[in-house]
């Protein structure tokens, strides 16, 4: 399976989503179509063909074609079909990638009051998938609502309908590649929440995932990009963050909390992560509520 990244903010905009009956025998209209066009197939089969590459969709099948690119119907639908079909509007894929070189695991920097603008995110859409469209067919069916209704009240939940749709078409690409070397991904980080506050030794986590050390390091870098400490410390500083940000505790309770008794260590690792001192970053917290 393949997938396409797309940069994210902005979110993609939608422009038009609805469902047509293609009768048998007709077929799709050549075109070069400056948005992204989503195929879904309820029941029938659909020839479309992008660029060189041709696609049959059966029912449950989808396609998402790219924009600027040419696609024609290449056969005429042999049997009558309904599909499900969204317009929008976005930048070109930064690329299209096979889904298990997705670290979908990866840390993203810690973010304060100091960060200015948004860090540059991704998100990943599957290229042709098969999917259960009973289960999307709610919110499509929503959406073709809001969009028929056009008055300004419904144009917000319309684009927010779009965002959690195609949350949607991500989180079934992940689940139906996942991957034997991600579920122990996925073990690693979830033991490092749960035992965040507990001294941390490699020996003790291979003991209780009762794998070697070796495959759980090999297993979160692929996934994450970081090591065990590495993504533990991390974790640790979010928390550390939040704890700055929200509580009265101590900067040595806080250390605590987090899991590191020395306080000269959190206090080093605090500042390479979040770029100054927990203390002053406390105090610019605070002088920002009050300002």
């Amino acid at each position: 399976m393949f997938c396409l990244e797309l940069s994210i903010p902005p979110l993609p905009k939608l422009l038009t989503v609805n469902k047509v009956t293609f009768w048998r025998n007709d077929v799709h209209p050549e075109r070069v179509f400056p948005l992204y066009d989503i195929i879904i197939v309820r029941h029938g089969v659909f020839y479309i063909t992008e660029e060189d590459t041709p696609y049959e969709l059966k029912e449950n099948q989808m396609i998402i074609l790219e924009p600027g690119k040419r696609h024609y119907g290449h056969q005429p639908c042999s049997t009558d079909t309904l599909l499900f079909y969204l317009h929008f509007q976005h930048k070109a894929p930064l690329q299209t990638l096979p889904i298990e070189n997705i670290q979908w695991n990866a840390v993203m920097p810690l973010t304060t009051y100091h960060d200015l603008e948004v860090q540059e995110q991704k998100m990943y859409i599957p290229k042709s998938i098969e999917l259960n469209v009973k289960q999307y067919e709610p919110i499509l069916e929503e959406m073709i609502t809001l969009r028929e209704q056009s008055i300004m009240e419904n144009m917000l939940p319309l684009q927010a309908n779009l965002a959690q749709f195609l949350a949607m078409l991500q989180k079934t690409a992940r689940s139906q590649s996942l991957a034997r070397s991600e579920q122990v991904c996925n073990l690693i980080t979830n033991y490092l929440y749960t035992t965040m506050e507990q001294p941390f030794r490699l020996e003790d986590m291979a003991q209780d995932l009762n794998f070697s050390i070796n495959y759980l390091s090999k297993c979160l870098k692929k996934h994450t990009g970081l090591t065990p400490l590495h993504y533990l410390n991390h974790i640790r500083m979010e928390k550390a963050v939040a704890l700055l940000s929200h509580t009265n505790l101590t900067l040595q309770e806080i250390s605590m909390k987090v899991g590191i008794p020395d306080y000269n260590y959190f206090f080093r690792l605090f500042r390479k992560h979040a770029g100054i001192p927990p203390a002053k970053f406390r105090s610019e917290v605070y002088a920002s509520k009050t300002t």
